[in-house]
């Protein structure tokens, strides 16, 4: 089907509807997409955090998943 075709079924099943939460919904989606501008930067505050992450990682600074539960559960 082409965008032609596509916006035209839109529009005719829009002009049908009389539930304002589905329109409600409809028009927070397109909004939503015309609000789409350049892509998410991470900050380099942040990069610094992942990179020293990743740096423990290769010296095998970890612990497990099992650890970390069961420490949690310490604190309750």
């Amino acid at each position: 089907m082409s965008t032609v075709e596509l916006k035209n079924k839109l529009r005719e099943k829009i002009e049908k509807l009389n539930e304002n939460a589905i329109l409600e919904q409809l028009l927070a989606i397109i909004e939503l997409e015309s609000m789409k501008t350049t892509p998410f930067k991470i900050p380099e505050e942040h990069k610094r955090e992942i990179e020293a992450g990743l740096k423990q990682i290769r010296k095998g600074e970890t612990i497990s998943h099992d650890e970390v539960m069961s420490k949690y559960k310490e604190w309750d």
